[in-house]
């Protein structure tokens, strides 16, 4: 969880006045968070701006030549995160297109299995239809020898002679 710290804190800190560091927030246009009460809260990074002008101070730069260095670092800071943004999302890309490699090779092997399973799935019912065919043969060779002895056993002699 990020501190905060109120502005007597953070001119204690840095060892200035309270209004000294509102100079330099509105001539620097720093952008210090406020709570709903609108009293500045200095976080560790605000902190470190801070720490960055008053060393410019310092060394004599006067606060054009500070907003300056600052845009430039801020600008730098921008590109570095952009570039690790880039990166990031450059990696995300290849490991999207290694997924979709990995999905289109499983599909291809499903598509190799469904073409196996109708090739094997066609053969079993060739030849359950072959098989049904031989069934009805034998069943119709059975019924004809059935027909022929029922038929053999009407005409007995008797009933022969007396069909004359």
């Amino acid at each position: 969880m990020e501190r905060f710290y109120k502005i007597g804190e953070v001119a204690e800190m840095l060892g200035i006045e309270q209004h000294t560091l509102r100079y330099l927030e509105n001539s620097l246009k720093i952008k210090i968070k406020r709570d709903e009460r609108g009293d500045r809260m200095y976080s560790e990074a605000d902190l470190d701006t801070l720490r960055l002008v008053l060393k410019l101070k310092e060394k004599g730069l006067n606060t054009t030549a500070i907003k300056l260095a600052l845009e430039t670092a801020q600008d730098s800071e921008n590109s570095q995160e952009l570039a690790l943004v880039s990166v990031q999302a450059e990696n995300q890309l290849k490991e999207m297109v290694s997924i979709a490699r990995r999905i289109i090779e499983q599909n291809d092997e499903l598509m190799r299995q469904n073409r196996r399973l109708e090739e094997r799935m066609a053969s079993l019912e060739k030849k359950i239809q072959e098989r049904n065919l031989e069934r009805e043969k034998k069943i119709d060779e059975f019924l004809n020898l059935w027909k022929a002895e029922q038929e053999s056993k009407s005409r007995s002699w008797l009933s022969w002679l007396r069909g004359k």
